[in-house]
């Protein structure tokens, strides 16, 4: 039985920042192998050493078609996990998935989470948190129970000399008189420990790198466009790249930052 989405009470996604996940057609681009295989690199990164800390119940913020939320049902099947997405096309390809049915999906922005007070005891953020506006960590706050755990995974502002983030690098510099800095371009490592408001007792914190072989600057390009990076990066308007595009194969880093953090009791 394919579980349910409970939707907002909302005209359309854009209505909730959606963003690039609006339509159908760009929640299929993401709902690929090859993204599968780089969000469950995160995954696992990010839950190692989490086990003895998580019961409950827990919420998979940002879960848009189901690739952390099937991750952290492996990884503790213990638990009852529900997922909430803001992207009405991300959460059917992740309700059209089997071993997703005892998932309860609900659309919603993660600044205006539709559960009470106190409803779960451990909220995963797995590489979306960059796309959440500031009221998201006292919504997070609130929907956790004293005692509760926070586990985040999010891209991280730093220079790498990888080929392919310099040559992106080179991009950005093209429009250095136009370009405008976004939250969804990244966090500070330093930052992470205040993404809710209080005492956190933080468990864990520190950063790893996830590197990406690409054939060319165009799988490249096709990737980061499937994962809503250049929109993150770049903004609505894409990025232009021509002629300057390198020959052969570019290598890709990802500068990752891991939270595991408790809310005061």
């Amino acid at each position: 039985m394919r579980p349910s989405i409970e939707r907002s009470n909302l005209a359309s996604d854009r209505d909730v920042g959606a963003g690039p996940w609006s339509d159908g057609e760009r929640a299929r681009r993401y709902d690929c192998g090859e993204n599968r295989s780089f969000y469950a690199r995160l995954l696992t990164h990010l839950v190692a050493g989490a086990g003895p800390f998580l019961h409950g119940c827990g919420l998979d913020l940002g879960c848009g078609s189901g690739f952390s939320t099937e991750g952290l049902l492996q990884a503790f099947s213990g638990l009852t996990w529900h997922g909430v997405d803001v992207s009405l096309p991300m959460l059917a390809r992740a309700a059209s998935k089997p071993d997703l049915a005892a998932v309860s999906l609900r659309q919603a922005a993660a600044e205006a989470l539709p559960y009470a007070t106190g409803s779960f005891d451990v909220v995963v953020s797995n590489f979306s948190w960059h796309w959440f506006g500031p009221a998201a960590g006292a919504e997070v706050l609130r929907v956790l129970r004293p005692g509760g755990s926070l586990l985040v995974s999010a891209p991280l502002r730093h220079w790498s000399r990888a080929d392919g983030n310099r040559w992106l690098a080179r991009l950005l510099h093209a429009r250095r008189r136009t370009f405008v800095r976004m939250a969804s371009q990244g966090l500070r490592i330093e930052d992470m420990a205040s993404l809710l408001p209080g005492a956190l007792h933080v468990r864990r914190l520190e950063s790893v790198v996830v590197e990406e072989r690409f054939a060319d600057a165009r799988a490249l390009l096709d990737t980061l466009a499937s994962r809503g990076s250049l929109q993150a990066i770049f903004g609505a308007e894409g990025c232009e790249a021509a002629g300057d595009w390198p020959a052969g194969g570019l290598t890709f880093e990802w500068h990752v930052g891991l939270l595991h953090a408790q809310v005061g009791e």
